[in-house]
Order: structure tokens, then sequence, then C-alpha cells
């Protein structure tokens, strides 16, 4: 059995990474021969691993297995390149080889497992494991470590203009097609100069710009083919540029608590940034659910059509024929489904809606089976 092969039986979560496995077992035994001939060669093939690793994260296999994964690679290096000392050098020199083997390999295991560690703990900064030009210089613009003037001059990306800022991602790595469908997206909102950074093959961080707030369409199409689009809210300068991109940030992390069930969708964060903020603290937010929408929270058939029905009555300022037409139901329908939803929740839906509101949308993003996976604070606690 080949090492890749005994890492894939080790974790069968990694089985459909097989190939990548085995190049990374690969190329971590090279990175370590490299270095025991000379240790600065060992520099050139340890970014490939890196790379491999962090398509692995990207999609979705965990930061243990990946570490597993690496274990496993480093015990079949070790023994390995020991059974060929035993070959290969004079019983009466082996000791002194084997134990600057074991130490070169420990030491490259270590060092990779250290940087997969703080790729995955850094997922709210992923630009900064990129030396490209335009994506150090961006990196150190949102990290406050560089002037607007130099950001401006490295990427001809004008600051003084009100910007937009999108994070688009998908399931498939489809990288040239996410960046013209975001293109698209930001033209259509009016904005006529665009910088993008492709973070990974199936994610992308974009900015557009317009000269004045009327060049600006503040409403995005509302549906895409394969891919979801998170969007911040419009800002001025440098400093617009970089809130902008957090609100799109946070848009990204709720989206993506659901898994791929957003596919499809443009999410703003002028329409969903309460959900935004209250999902970073996961047991709250479920605890605001469970006030807001008590019997209505269930994941079966009829709470999520009285859920959807009230959602789109209060998108459409509360007018029945509106919401029919959208959930291409009659009105009676309508009518009956919100007579219902009040039944269940104990109050008249004329009163204030603000948080049922902001409720209804939390379960549109993360559905309720999401939201009953949440962790809640256990007693004591």
């Amino acid at each position: 059995m080949s090492v890749a092969d005994l890492i894939v039986s080790t974790d069968p979560s990694l089985a459909s990474l097989s190939i990548a496995v085995q190049a990374t077992t690969e190329t971590l035994f090279v990175d370590t021969l490299l270095g025991l001939v000379d240790p600065g060669l060992g520099r050139f093939t340890r970014p490939v691993v890196l790379q491999l690793a962090q398509e692995a994260l990207n999609e979705g296999v965990t930061l243990a297995a990946v570490l597993r994964a690496l274990n496993q690679a480093q015990a079949g290096i070790t023994e390995a390149l020991l059974h060929e000392c035993e070959r290969l050098i004079a019983p009466g020199d082996q000791g002194a080889i084997m134990r600057a083997i074991v130490t070169e390999v420990v030491s490259t295991h270590n060092q990779l497992a250290d940087t997969i560690v703080d790729m995955h703990s850094a997922a709210d900064d992923p630009v900064r494991f990129l030396d490209e030009t335009e994506s150090a210089v961006l990196a150190a613009l949102l990290n406050g470590r560089v002037r607007p003037e130099r950001f401006e001059q490295v990427t001809r990306y004008p600051l003084d203009r009100i910007h937009v800022a999108a994070v688009a991602f998908s399931k498939r790595r489809e990288p040239q097609k996410l960046v013209t469908t975001t293109v698209q997206a930001l033209e259509s909102m009016g904005c006529d100069q665009i910088f993008k950074v492709m973070i990974a093959p199936n994610v992308l961080w974009a900015w557009g710009s317009v000269r004045t707030a009327d060049d600006l369409h503040l409403e995005p199409p509302t549906q895409c083919n394969g891919w979801t689009l998170a969007v911040g809210l419009p800002g001025r300068g440098a400093a617009g540029f970089i809130a902008s991109h957090d609100e799109a940030r946070a848009m990204q992390r709720v989206a993506t608590m659901a898994g791929w069930r957003n596919l499809g969708r443009i999410l703003s964060y002028d329409q969903y940034g309460a959900v935004a903020e209250l999902a970073a603290r996961p047991e709250r937010l479920r605890r605001f659910l469970e006030v807001q929408l008590g019997g209505l929270l269930g994941a079966g058939g009829r709470e999520t059509d009285l859920r959807s029905t009230m959602l789109e009555y209060l998108n459409v300022n509360r007018s029945q024929y509106a919401a029919a037409r959208r959930l291409h139901v009659s009105k009676n329908t309508v009518s009956y489904r919100l007579r219902r939803a009040e039944e269940i929740l104990g109050r008249d839906l004329g009163t204030d809606l603000s948080p049922l509101h902001t409720a209804l949308l939390a379960t549109d993003i993360l559905g309720a089976s999401g939201i009953a996976e949440m962790d809640m604070p256990q007693a004591g606690k």
C-alpha cells in the first residue's frame, strides 16, 4: 500500500482528494530530500504543498483531516528514507545519518503544519498568503499598512470614488466564469472601474466604483447562475473601500453557514446586514429566532410556506396582492397563510415587525435545518 493509499484509507473524507494527497506526499518527499542536500532548496517545493492544502480546505475538508494527511505523509517518508538508509549506508554510519534524516523530516513537517494552521485560522484574511504585487498591496491596504496612494499606484484603481465591494464564491472551480459574471454584476450596478483578486479557484474578491452616488444603481440583480455574490454597502474613498469589503465578507460568512444552500443568489448587506451581525454569535442568533418565530421555526413544509409568505408580504410593504404575484399563488392563499402565522405566533402582523422581518431574513439564508444545527451554550456556562 502506498503512502497516498494509507492516507485515504485512514481518513475516508479525503477519498475525493486522493490525487492531491498523493501529490502532497510526493512533494513533501522531494522537499525533504532537497533540504537534506541543501537547506535552501526545500523552499521551492513547499508552496506546492501549501497550495494543495489550501485547495483541500476550500473543498470543505477539515483542518484536522488535512493535518492527519500531513502526519501520514511524514510517517511514510520517514519510514521510506530510513529503509533506504539501512540498505545503502554502512551500519557504523547509519546512526548519525538517520538522526539527520528524522530531524529534517520533522522540521519540514512542523513548518508546513504551522503554516497550514495559520492559513486556516486566517480565513478572514486569506489574501495575505498571496505574493502577487497587487494582492500584497491590497492586503496592506486592508490591514492599514500602506497609504492609499501606494495602492492606486500599483493597481491603477482610483480610491477617491464611491465603491461597492463584492465577494463571489461557487461550488465549482471555474475562475474565469466567476470573474466574468462578477464583473457583469458590478457593471449592471453602474460601476465603470473594477478591481478584482482571485483568492481561490472558487472565491473572488472584487470592487466596483462610480464617480457620484447618482451613477450607482443600489439594487443589484437578484439572481446568478451557480454561484453566490455577497455585496457590501457603498462607501466613499479608501475607508469606504475597506468598509464595504468588510460587509461583503460578513455576508459571505453568514451565507456559507448554510453550506451551498444560497447558490444562485445575490445577497446584499443592505438587506441582510442585521442577520450577518447576529450570525457572528450563532447561539445568540438562534435564541433570537426562537423568541421571534416560536412554532414557525420548524423545518416542515407548512412552516416553510408560512415563513416564505410572511417574508414576501413584508418585503412588499404588506401588500397581499404583490406577495401573491411574487409567490405565484392566489391572494386568498396569502391571506390564509398570514392568518395561520398570526395564530402560531400569537400576535397581530399589524404591530412593529422589524425584529420579525430580521428573523425571517435569517431563516431565508440559513434554512430551519441549518439553524437547528447551531451550537447552543450549555447550562451553567
